[in-house]
């Protein structure tokens, strides 16, 4: 039985495979989830090491806010570790722009979070680096 990586999403062994999920096991250090370039973009996947502090690792997807075109060019970015400053603002906000609980003020003031998220991300795929300018 051969052990080469493969994606989760389409079983290649193709290309740029970058973890997605990390799935802890109470016996041992669990099992990491790869993504090829096409899934994570057809996905909308965040890589694991651009995924919010507070995540425990499960799948993330980039928010509708995060436009296609974008979702793709981050895709190019790999695994993207300089990203985590904006997903740490992003996520919060995004749901905090659906939040049916949400007051009018704070969503509005989410909504400029979101907006400014999603500008570093532009710099920052623009820049090719993944780098938050």
């Amino acid at each position: 039985m051969s052990l080469v990586p493969r994606c989760a999403y389409c079983d290649t062994t193709v290309g740029d495979l970058i973890a997605v999920a990390l799935v802890a096991s109470g016996s041992g250090p669990g099992w990491t989830y790869l993504a090829c370039r096409p899934c994570r973009i057809d996905e909308r996947l965040v890589p694991l090491a651009a995924q919010p502090s507070a995540s425990l690792g499960g799948v993330h997807r980039w928010p509708e806010a995060v436009p296609h075109e974008l979702v793709a060019r981050l895709a190019d970015l790999g695994h993207a570790p300089h990203l985590r400053p904006v997903t740490d603002r992003l996520f919060p906000a995004t749901a905090a722009t659906t939040g049916r609980l949400t007051p009018d003020h704070r969503r509005e003031l989410a909504r400029t979070v979101v907006a400014a998220a999603v500008a570093d991300l532009r710099a920052a795929a623009g820049s090719g680096r993944g780098e938050v300018t």
